[in-house]
Formats: structure tokens, C-alpha cells, sequence
């Protein structure tokens, strides 16, 4: 008599002794959607707002008209929502601890065990890149990701790193253009008079449009 052949997600249940996803760390510090983002993408923030490499650099261009900061990702990170700063610290810590082989490899065999499995990554929905070797590493992820379909993108404001290099990270420069980077994610106050020809315009909802995940976008969105 002919024994089935356990299924991959059945495998890997046997694998993590049974804990399935819980089994690995990443699970715990990632998300799936959020208001604007389809569940079918996963979040994960190299580090807090507070802590954002770009804002203490002076890089980020995220202020209004008066000079006042606008991150909206800032703004979660107050007494009104205390479980978000400590949530970011916790990720930054294993971002920062762990290897790119090893984060892909826990975000493919979480991916695997979910009903509804992920088709995309977005790095940083707060926070940026820490270094140039971080950078990099986000790379080396988002190719082994993309070798299961999986695409891997996010926003920078780290005019200062070296893209020249990246491959399979869809980087979008936030307010600036930079050889290695396909997109480009600008802010304007007004986007009637300052969108340039053949830009297109933030719908301000992912789960309608996917153009920031697309290579050679340049989009603009109005200042809110």
C-alpha cells in the first residue's frame, strides 16, 4: 500500500514541532496590510520613526509649508498608541541581528503556512535604511524573494547611499532621482501646478494600485 507524501505546509508543520508560524521570530514583527495596503502585503520597518536614519540625517523632506515635520509614521509613535514605538524597537533589533539569508528564509516558510499568502514585501512603512551594508542586504532579500514571485520595494530618503548596484529591490527616491533607483515619489503641495508631464498621481490606496511596486514610476502626492 502507497503512503502519501506529506504536503510542504505539512512538512513544515512537522518541522517547527508543530508551532507552525509562531515557530519563528519574524512572525511576530511583521504585518499583513494595512488601511491603505492589501493584505496580501507583508510590512516590515528596519526601524522607528523616531530613530529614522533619514530624519536625523536631514534628509527627509517630509514638512509642510511652516516648517513642521509631516511623517505620518512619526506621528503613530505617540502616548495615543504606546504598543507602536516598543513593536518598531523590536523589529529594528532583529533587522539589525539578523542575516539576510535568514530573514528570507523565515519570511518564505511563514509565507508558505498562510492561508493567504503574501505576493509582495514593503520595507518601511517606517524608518529607512541605517547603512549602505543594510541596504545591501535588503537587496540580497528581496533576490532571493523574487525567485518565488515575491516582489520587494519600498521609499527612501537616502540620497546619500550607493544604488548603482541594486537588482530586485523597486526603490522609490522620495524627492529625488539617483542612478540605481527606478522610481521616483515626490511631494507636492499642489498637484495641479506641480506635477511634472508624464507623472502620474497617488491614488492614496495600494489596494487599487500598484504602481510603486512597478519599475520607472515617477509619482507625486499631494502634501496631507
Amino acid at each position: 500500500m502507497s503512503v502519501a507524501m506529506p504536503t510542504s505546509k505539512e512538512l513544515l508543520q512537522i518541522l517547527t514541532f508543530g508551532k507552525g508560524k509562531g515557530y519563528y521570530k519574524l512572525n511576530s514583527l511583521v504585518s499583513s496590510g494595512n488601511a491603505k495596503l492589501p493584505s496580501t502585503t507583508c510590512t516590515f520597518n528596519m526601524s522607528p520613526a523616531t530613530l529614522c536614519p533619514s530624519l536625523n540625517m536631514g534628509l527627509c523632506k517630509a514638512y509642510n509649508h511652516n516648517g513642521t515635520h509631516i511623517c505620518y509614521a512619526k506621528k503613530a509613535e505617540t502616548a495615543m498608541t504606546p504598543e507602536v514605538l516598543p513593536y518598531r524597537m523590536k523589529q529594528m533589533d532583529f533587522w539589525k541581528n539578523v542575516t539576510a539569508e535568514e530573514f528570507a528564509g523565515q519570511f518564505l516558510a511563514i509565507n508558505s503556512l498562510k492561508k493567504l499568502p503574501w505576493t509582495k514585501l514593503r520595507f518601511n512603512e517606517s524608518g529607512d535604511f541605517h547603512s549602505q551594508k543594510c541596504l545591501n542586504k535588503a537587496e540580497k532579500i528581496a533576490m532571493y524573494l523574487n525567485r518565488f514571485g515575491i516582489k520587494t520595494y519600498c521609499y527612501t530618503h537616502r540620497s546619500d547611499l550607493n544604488f548603482s548596484n541594486i537588482r530586485h529591490l523597486i526603490v522609490s527616491g522620495s524627492n529625488f532621482q539617483k542612478d540605481g533607483i527606478p522610481n521616483t515619489f515626490c511631494i507636492v503641495k499642489d498637484v495641479k501646478l506641480e506635477k511634472p508631464k508624464g507623472w502620474s498621481v497617488c491614488k492614496g490606496d495600494c489596494k487599487v494600485c500598484e504602481m510603486c511596486s512597478i519599475r520607472g514610476k515617477k509619482i507625486v502626492v499631494k502634501m496631507h
